[in-house]
């Protein structure tokens, strides 16, 4: 009987040493002949198990497991290896009460920490996970991986910061830990540090040169950089180690549309769409595309896929009454019309309200409570109530306030109602009148800077483009030293932007009215008691449109749609003319030009 115990001692043991030389198959074969004679012997089991973890046949390894949990219930490691097993398997939940089991006995017991950290952060218990992250990085400071897991869950967590001090701790620990690198640049990327990006980019290709994902996500941040040229460079090196990711096409799209290359922009959003039918930000791209074109036709159809989009489907509001695109007649009809985006859109698009009132309906417009005294007098409207309104009115159909284009077939430039279309408040533009000097000076409103309070990356970066830093106007403003018939009025309101005003040399030169601006009616009186509005791309410029007042657009290179390609003019506002950036970035020679104009006006 001893003979035969050694012989299956002597067949494990063989087995084992297969094993441990990775010569997986013939380890197995013994490990099996073993289990047949010796069927619940605990290392057999347990080694059994261990080989079907290294083989990844996971369902396998965590039966083995359990079974060996089963014959020896004190063997701490097998807790550990069939959590392991769990968690492969997506039982994320059993593979973490498996390692408190194992923490109970070790709470020191780093390798557990970390896997336990892990399964809490795909569970989404993210502060869980970083406690146990926390205290595995404290028991092992020198272990990269502890530090690289930390960074994941406070990414998560949107601590770019702190993720980026762990990733930075990761690498300097292991040079070579490509993964690291690559969420190094993915943190960079989503906190804006554009060009940390680009160098952890750049470390993890040095690694590996053909790492798809750092190759496509340096296009990106290239993208953001304003540097397309090169952004499509990293794109194609993409698509050259693989076509099939709509993303990619669509990302590639947007630089070429960005190059003004739009016939390639259009077939990139056609193969995004060809991969991806579902593809609704390619449709949404290609619409935005089109109507920058001047094709309003396809592109006002194309702007409703707006609504399946990540960004906007959110947004879309739900009536029991119907949608009208203006199929139904609205004769004797009561339609409510709501405002979907920004105070610009709003005000932009207002502009179709009357025309609907004079097809014989009853108008009622929702709009931002900050926009409601503003539209208060808007001709034909009914009525005009806040978004923050808590009873509406009955009505008969509802139509967001930018699907009105297409439901009014805007197909062409003749189609777009004129402005003005609005007036100001009349007690607001008497105070505004009694208030300002009686000359006969030029007086020109400036805006530099759009909304601060921006959250969404895009946006952000976006407003950083369009906005520029009150300093930069100093060549205009210097114009009042020169011209005592020039004054300057700012229109501007945000603190942070405001204080550049107050900070500057010039500031006396400049009439700060933001204190007396508490809403659109009053920065509406004020513009209308002005000569010119000088603004940056914000929701001011649609405003002083739309009262029919002259407009100098400051606009940056490769502006939004509805300026249009390269154009000094604008099919929406008859009194606008169009400042546009020749280089991103370059604001200094629109200044120069503006400064010209500004000069000839005085002359």
């Amino acid at each position: 009987m001893r003979q035969q115990a050694n012989a299956n001692q002597i067949l494990l043991q063989k087995a084992l040493a297969l094993h441990q030389k990775g010569q997986l198959a013939p380890a197995e074969e013994l490990y099996k002949k073993v289990l047949v004679k010796l069927p619940r012997h605990f290392e057999a089991n347990y080694l059994y198990g261990m080989l079907k973890l290294h083989q990844e046949d996971w369902e396998t390894a965590e039966a083995q497991l359990a079974k060996a949990i089963e014959l020896n219930p004190d063997h701490l490691d097998t807790y550990f290896d069939h959590a392991g097993a769990l968690a492969h398997l997506g039982r994320d939940d059993e593979a973490v009460a498996r390692y408190d089991l194992v923490l109970t006995v070790n709470a020191d017991f780093v390798e557990a920490l970390l896997a336990r950290g892990a399964a809490l952060r795909r569970l989404g218990r993210n502060r869980e996970a970083l406690a146990d992250l926390e205290r595995a990085t404290a028991l092992a400071p020198d272990n990269a991986d502890a530090w690289f897991q930390r960074g994941n869950v406070l990414h998560d967590s949107y601590a770019y910061g702190d993720a980026r001090e762990s990733y930075e701790r990761a690498v300097a620990l292991r040079p070579d830990f490509i993964e690291a690198w690559f969420n190094l640049g993915n943190t960079c990327k989503d906190g804006n540090q554009l060009d940390q990006a680009l160098r952890a980019y750049d470390r993890a290709l040095e690694v590996q040169p053909d790492f798809f994902e750092a190759i496509s996500n340096r296009g990106y941040v290239l993208f953001k950089m304003q540097r397309p040229a090169e952004a499509l460079q990293a794109y194609d090196r993409a698509l050259a180690l693989d076509e099939s990711a709509p993303d990619l096409w669509f990302n590639r799209g947007s630089t070429l549309e960005q190059l003004y290359r739009f016939e390639e922009a259009r077939e990139s959003y056609r193969r995004a769409k060809e991969l991806k039918p579902d593809a609704s930000s390619a449709s949404w791209n290609e619409a935005l595309m089109q109507l920058r074109q001047g094709d309003f036709a396809n592109g006002w159809k194309g702007f409703e896929t707006r609504w399946e989009t990540e960004q906007m489907r959110g947004q879309q509001r739900q009536f029991i009454q119907p949608l009208w695109l203006g199929e139904q007649p609205l004769e004797g009809k009561t339609i409510l019309l709501h405002a979907e985006q920004g105070f610009g859109d709003t005000l932009q698009f207002v502009r179709y309200a009357p025309l609907l009132a004079a097809h014989g309906a009853r108008v009622i417009v929702e709009v931002q409570p900050a926009l409601k005294r503003q539209l208060a007098g808007l001709p034909g409207v009914a009525q005009v109530i806040g978004s923050d309104h808590f009873m509406r009115p009955p009505f008969d159909f509802h139509c967001p306030l930018m699907s009105l284009p297409l439901a009014c077939k805007t197909f062409s430039e003749a189609d777009i109602p004129r402005a003005p279309y609005l007036l100001p408040e009349a007690s607001s533009w008497a105070a505004w009148h009694q208030r300002l000097p009686r000359n006969r000076a030029l007086r020109v409103g400036l805006v530099w800077a759009g909304s601060s309070a921006q959250t969404h990356p895009d946006a952000v970066r976006i407003d950083g483009e369009r906005s520029l830093p009150f300093a930069t106007l100093a060549p205009l403003v210097e114009l009042a030293r020169e011209h005592a018939g020039l004054e300057f009025y700012s229109l501007q309101v945000g603190q942070d932007a405001v204080a550049q005003l107050h900070a500057h040399p010039l500031a006396s030169l400049v009439r700060d009215c933001s204190p007396e601006l508490h809403d659109f009616a009053e920065t509406g009186a004020l513009l209308a008691n002005l000569d010119l509005l000088i603004t940056v791309d914000t929701s001011v410029c649609h405003l002083a449109g739309a009262l029919g007042r002259p407009v100098w657009l400051l606009n940056r290179h490769n502006g939004c749609w509805r300026w249009q390609v390269e154009r000094e003019d604008s099919p929406w506002y008859a009194g606008m003319t169009i400042f546009g950036q020749h280089t991103a970035g370059q604001w200094d020679e629109v200044i120069a030009r503006v400064r010209s104009a500004l000069q000839q006006q005085l002359a």
